[in-house]
């Protein structure tokens, strides 16, 4: 058994970051104990299962005032604070990444003098920006070895990240795709040290069966995204436009989701005649969700990501994985990563930024249960064969160094 400490943005407290929390409960039911230090813990729980992860984490500020005294004194007495701010200030590659770097420095060094003398074997931090600066000055103070999990936007971020991969144990990209962005950024020489392991959902025993798509004069389509540019829901809302105007009556829309673009997406619903066919359902506990999908009220769950003009671009989004899961077909788009996860006719696969192919797609499946059934159950096998989350967790756990501390001169 080893003793872990998570580093995350602030899981398990607010309503993001629920493939952290799946992620834990895994290594828990692996036999590892995980200790969880949010960097901006929320005020409140959101999800069910976060509840279990709570007595076993450490909620404190990003700052406060015994923080920076603590960072006073070691400023007096240990070089290796000095070393780090050096490392901030070089390696930062502007003023506000500067600020964002400076403003965990505190609660980094009190991290890592209040877990150096526990038994942490290993810390492991979700994001490459400033978790995992502050996983980094942790790991730098108590000497225990660190790795991270960069995802999508925190690559593109490029927050210290030749520093921060040298001096990890090992970096986890969850796609192929963002391993070459990664490489491209910090050089081949550090190829060995970055490993692909994807990210994972539960596998529950019920789903393991012939996925079973119900009969039904309403189709319901899901679309369980925060409402914000990549996620592509525009593209959504001119497919279903197509598809009404073509004579379909028989499907509705759930958005599952809140976002900046809520009001935007509310005008275009409205412009297009759509009112009775979309439900904006804000942000639903992922609980509920698996539900939904576990008793078949879900019958597709269509995701039309994009890339933005800034390059904002999907990983392998968790949401298809856990569609997938439970037998519902999918539908997405050939970006980012998302082409990983949906091959061999386990998805529909479509061109970003294509309404047409989108309503083609969903019509399709709109008609013919049969061929969600099969599509369902060819998604549920593609997730078992690679995206089991247990079996994703304990390539981590294999990935975690074996050296109980690490000597760093200052």
């Amino acid at each position: 058994m080893k003793k872990v400490m998570y580093v995350t943005a602030s899981t398990p407290w607010g309503k993001g970051e629920t493939f952290i929390i799946e992620e834990v409960r895994a290594l828990r039911a692996l036999g590892h104990q995980v200790v969880i230090v949010p960097r901006s813990p929320d005020n409140a729980v959101f999800h069910d299962k976060a509840k279990q992860l709570v007595d076993d984490s450490v909620r404190l500020p990003l700052i406060n005032v015994k923080m920076l005294l603590l960072l006073c004194l070691y400023l007096l007495i240990d070089r290796r604070v000095w070393s780090l701010l050096r490392d901030i200030f070089i390696c930062s590659r502007n003023v506000k990444m500067l600020i964002k770097n400076l403003s965990v420095l505190p609660k980094g060094v009190f991290i890592g003098k209040r877990f150096d003398k526990e038994e942490i074997s290993h810390i492991h931090v979700h994001w490459g920006s400033t978790t995992a600066t502050m996983g980094y000055i942790a790991s730098r103070i108590s000497g225990i070895p660190w790795s991270m999990t960069l995802h999508r936007w925190d690559i593109a971020e490029n927050n210290m990240l030749k520093l921060k991969v040298a001096s990890a144990a090992f970096t986890r990209c969850i796609a192929e795709d963002g391993r070459k962005e990664l490489l491209g950024i910090v050089g081949d020489q550090y190829r060995d040290k970055i490993k692909i392991i994807y990210m994972g959902v539960w596998m529950p025993e019920a789903s393991r069966s012939a996925p079973v798509s119900r009969i039904r004069s309403n189709v319901v389509i899901a679309c369980p995204a925060n409402l914000i540019e990549k996620k592509g829901h525009r593209y959504l809302i001119e497919a279903c436009k197509m598809i009404a105007e073509r004579g379909s009556t028989d499907f509705t829309c759930l958005l599952m989701g809140d976002g900046p673009l809520q009001e935007q997406l509310v005008r275009q619903i409205e412009q297009a005649g759509l009112q009775s066919r979309f439900t904006l359902l804000g942000r639903v506990p992922h609980d509920r969700i698996m539900a939904m999908y576990r008793e078949r009220e879900v019958d597709i769950v269509v995701l039309p990501s994009i890339v933005t003009d800034d390059k904002e671009r999907e990983g392998i989004p968790v949401a298809l994985m856990e569609a997938m899961g439970y037998g519902v077909p999918v539908v997405s788009t050939d970006t980012g990563g998302i082409g990983e996860l949906i091959t061999e006719g386990s998805g529909f696969l479509i061109e970003e930024k294509n309404a047409d192919q989108l309503a083609e797609k969903l019509e399709l499946l709109i008609r013919e249960h049969v061929l969600r059934s099969q599509i369902g159950k060819a998604g549920q096998s593609r997730v078992a064969q690679d995206f089991d989350i247990v079996k994703n967790a304990a390539a981590i756990v294999r990935n975690f160094s074996r050296r109980s501390k690490i000597k760093l001169s200052g």
